[in-house]
């Protein structure tokens, strides 16, 4: 299978807006998306475990402890190679080794989607996913700052564009039009 036309990588804090991104990138440029954390779902689904965030940050943690923070990106890069997607969408990347992995395509893009931390906080309790929907201020504020978003600030600044999304889906959607645009040349 032929490597994608075009990767783009998206990151950002819990609630941000990178699904919705992903999700509209996907459709309008008929692309697939791919999340690092299908790689964990499936190992959890396994091992008959809850997909909770809870459980996706401790495999997520022993995973790269055991066998070193690349093993989930190469992972998830397989994934991509065997898809055949014109265009792949990496929904979730959190750390340098993953920029490395969407970068180690010929063509790619990193987005780092920033949203304000009560925006993201409201979003995150009213999408209710990974057991969010009763999750405290001070829960969100935990999982915020778990090992899992420790390196988002380094991977801010590998970002090719910052975006901020602290508004409407449609503002989101035009800033992202602006930068596929600049990126494809259409």
């Amino acid at each position: 299978m032929p490597a994608p036309e075009l990767v783009v990588g998206l990151a950002g804090r819990i609630g941000s807006g990178k699904s919705v991104a992903g999700r509209y990138i996907a459709r309008k440029y008929g692309g697939e998306i791919f999340r690092f954390s299908d790689v964990l779902s499936d190992i959890l689904r396994r091992l008959g475990l809850e997909c909770s965030r809870e459980n996706y940050i401790n495999l997520g943690s022993i995973l790269r402890h055991g066998f070193g923070n690349g093993v989930i990106a190469e992972a998830l890069r397989m994934d991509i190679l065997r898809s055949g997607a014109r265009v792949a969408v990496v929904d979730g990347v959190r750390y340098p080794e993953e920029v490395e992995m969407v970068r180690s395509f010929e063509n790619s893009l990193i987005i780092y989607i920033h949203a304000e931390e009560g925006v993201r906080y409201r979003r995150t309790v009213e999408r209710g996913e990974k057991a969010e929907a009763g999750e405290s201020y001070e829960q969100f504020l935990l999982h915020d700052s778990a090992e899992t978003e420790r390196m988002l600030s380094e991977v801010r600044r590998m970002a090719d564009a910052v975006i901020d999304n602290s508004g409407s889906v449609e503002e989101l959607y035009a800033r992202l039009d602006e930068r596929m645009k600049l990126t494809l040349g259409r």
